[in-house]
């Protein structure tokens, strides 16, 4: 840093010169007041300057990395996955515009879509049945209400009939009480992965997982369904869950679909029920939320259904927005392991063989274009990869461009708690781990305010 060597004979020189002046020309009592606080205050400008010269150049925050120690510690603790940005291995991500190539202009995506979405199908997610059932609502008492008059509820159940056999799962729906149908809200449906919603308890303790207070005050109104009611979160849950139920009990096929899709037909369902019963809400704007597995069944969800405006994944990782050729932090062999009923079973086949894969998960981002995508990671949450989760959206923007639209296309991530936000697609890392909390909603929230103009 430069600075004067001598600072301390700015004042004497200043001093001596308006002396000088003064005494050469006689001037008046008055004169000389003038000269002496002309000079005192040019002897303040360079006592300031030099302060302001002695003053740290302010940085920005750097781009986040793991911090050194969180790699330590988790390398050591599961030795069989790597959490070395160095030891990613060399990979190739297959075309984002899928087999058939970048068409020359949008009209030519919808082709390029079909063709993606049925990789997904077959290689991920699988395929949903035909639906060759009745479905119904019905309403429940009215819940309680922890808005406090903010808002007003209703728990519904879904109805699905089929012959002389029926399956029904509960959700809960609340509406701000200023909602008209004249002016209807966005509608945020959650996909929980934890402990069931319970609204009394909310009135003594805040749900900070699903912060129903914070949805309701940023003018959207707030749908919630927990996954193992729509199917079970087990392995050997396949039977008691709507997969089971339309398939009569036949064992699923390799390329059947698994929970995850099971989850987001589910939050599609609950869509149905707004558009067809709830005219304070706003059919054009419908957002979808999960995180961790609900985070990848919220990406698939917005896959599938075009109707959702938004999905945003939380700490969705290997199978939701973590790119899988990276392997790193959990892997496709990992998670169809321990989560086999989450996927189609063809997925097993790729178990240590991700460049075999003919879809990654940037691809999955661009079936969501132009539509809203919007990515949270947690910073010392390496298993789920955050720089693999934040690549996926960098990877989909020549999608988001062809159809007209800016993106995330910066390599280099956002530093920690810090938004990145271009035209539909969204992104943040916050400081800690693996979780959904209040911080996460206010950014999402943030941003869905700017899509649906709020």
């Amino acid at each position: 840093m430069l600075t004067d060597p001598f600072p301390e004979r700015v004042p004497e020189r200043i001093t001596e010169r308006v002396t000088e002046r003064v005494t050469a020309s006689f001037v008046s009592h008055r004169q000389r007041r003038y000269l002496l606080a002309a000079a005192a205050f040019t002897f303040a400008v360079a006592v300031q300057g030099a302060a302001r010269a002695e003053e740290p150049v302010q940085k920005s925050p750097p781009s986040w990395s793991a911090d050194p120690a969180v790699v330590e510690k988790l390398s050591r603790s599961r030795p069989d996955f790597n959490y070395r940005e160095s030891e990613v291995p060399d990979y190739e991500l297959p075309d984002v515009f899928g087999p058939l190539g970048k068409p020359a202009n949008a009209a030519g995506w919808p082709e390029r879509r079909a063709a993606i979405l049925e990789l997904f199908r077959s290689h991920v997610y699988g395929h949903r049945p035909t639906i060759d059932a009745e479905i119904s609502y019905e309403r429940a008492e009215p819940p309680v209400d922890p808005t406090r008059g903010q808002a007003r509820g209703q728990r519904v159940f879904c109805v699905v009939t089929k012959g002389d056999r029926t399956f029904k799962f509960p959700f809960y729906l609340y509406v701000p009480a200023t909602a008209t149908a004249d002016k209807p809200v966005p509608l945020i449906i959650f996909i929980n992965n934890r402990t069931p919603t319970d609204p009394e308890a909310m009135l003594e303790t805040p749900n900070d997982f699903w912060p129903l207070d914070m949805i309701i005050e940023a003018g959207c109104a707030a749908a919630v369904f927990h996954t193992s009611d729509v199917d079970p979160d087990r392995a050997d849950g396949y039977l008691e869950g709507i997969r089971g139920f339309l398939a009569e009990g036949q064992p699923r096929a390799r390329d059947a679909w698994g929970a995850l899709s099971a989850w987001g037909w589910g939050a599609s369902r609950i869509a149905d029920y707004a558009i067809e019963n709830v005219p304070q809400t706003d059919p054009q704007r419908l957002a979808v939320v999960g995180h961790s597995r609900g985070g990848k069944a919220a990406l698939w969800a917005a896959a599938e259904d075009p109707r959702f405006a938004i999905s945003y994944s939380n700490n969705s990782g290997c199978g939701g927005a973590a790119l899988s050729r990276r392997r790193f932090g959990e892997t496709i062999a990992r998670i169809t392991s321990s989560f086999p009923h989450w996927f189609c079973e063809h997925l097993t086949t790729y178990a240590g063989s991700e460049p075999a894969l003919p879809v990654d998960q940037h691809q999955l981002m661009a079936l969501i274009a132009p539509r809203s995508a919007y990515v949270a990671s947690a910073a010392e949450d390496l298993w789920a990869d955050p720089r693999g989760e934040y690549l996926s959206l960098v990877h989909a923007a020549p999608v988001f461009e062809l159809l007209g639209k800016p993106s995330i296309q910066t390599a280099t991530m956002p530093p920690v708690d810090t938004q990145r936000v271009e035209g539909p697609t969204g992104y943040h890392i916050r400081s800690g781990g693996h979780n959904l909390t209040r911080d996460d909603w206010g950014r999402f929230l943030r941003f869905a305010a700017g899509r649906f103009s709020l």
